[in-house]
Formats: structure tokens, C-alpha cells, sequence
């Protein structure tokens, strides 16, 4: 997937991230962002200082939005801290190839992946992190390090 970060960037995943343990953060409502909270932020509390680890969010947003992209994503700028624009990556489009390959059927959740440095995925997540999915998603990364 190619599309612009929010720092105005083209990035492409998962090249982008290769060589990095990244945990990629995937909603396609603005209600599922607490979700993705519940996972990266205990993630980049663990992991953030090392730069072996990435965090990237990826908004999944319907085509015919994407005439108003340039509003969304002043809007997403406006609540998203300057650091993380860089890895926060919207795309624009017809996603369903994407939710039939990564089994994201629900689009009322948020989807996490954890990527090794191949870009391969080892380990994914949905909806809200419990205590013990947390540790999970902690321990699966700390396993690819």
C-alpha cells in the first residue's frame, strides 16, 4: 500500500518499516482510535525508546471521501502529536482487497499487526487490548528483537 503520512510523505507498506519490529494499527471509523490507544500505547511505553521498534496507524477511508482527504487529514493533524505524523499513513480508497486478506471482516474494530523486520506478520490483534493480550502483543514482540 502506497499513500501520503500526515507529515506529507509517500510511504509504502510494508516496505517502509523493513528492518524495524513495527506494530501497525489499521481503523476504518474515528471511533476505533481508543482501541488502537489501547494497544500502542502500551506498546511505544515498552518499546518506544528503541529504534528497532516502529508503531505506524493507518486509517482505512472509503474513496469517496477522498475529495475532502485534504480536510481530514488537517483534522487528523490538528489531534495527532507532530512526532507521530511521520507513521500515521491514510488510505484513501477501496480497501476490501485489504480486509479479505487480513481477515479485518468488522470495520466497527481496530486491527493490529505485528510485523518481524521481513514485514512479515507474526502476530494480530482487534478490538480493545485486554491485560492479557497486551502481555501477548509485548511478549511476541519482544521475542522478534
Amino acid at each position: 500500500m502506497t499513500s501520503k503520512s500526515l507529515a506529507g510523505r509517500v510511504v509504502t507498506l510494508p516496505e517502509a518499516m523493513k528492518g524495524k519490529i513495527a506494530l501497525v494499527c489499521i481503523a476504518f471509523v474515528r471511533s476505533s482510535q481508543s482501541m488502537i490507544d489501547s494497544w500502542a500505547q502500551p506498546f511505544e511505553q515498552e518499546f518506544g525508546k528503541d529504534s528497532m521498534f516502529a508503531v505506524y496507524e493507518v486509517p482505512m477511508i472509503n474513496a469517496g471521501w477522498k475529495v475532502l482527504s485534504w480536510m481530514i487529514d488537517a483534522g487528523m493533524r490538528g489531534g495527532i502529536p507532530v512526532k507521530k505524523h511521520d507513521n500515521v499513513v491514510t488510505f484513501y480508497g477501496d480497501y476490501s482487497g485489504y480486509q479479505k486478506a487480513l481477515g479485518m471482516e468488522n470495520t466497527n474494530l481496530a486491527y493490529v499487526l505485528l510485523l518481524d523486520q521481513k514485514g512479515i506478520v507474526c502476530w494480530k490483534g482487534q478490538g480493545y487490548a485486554s491485560p492479557e493480550t497486551e502481555k501477548e502483543l509485548l511478549k511476541a514482540a519482544m521475542a522478534l528483537k
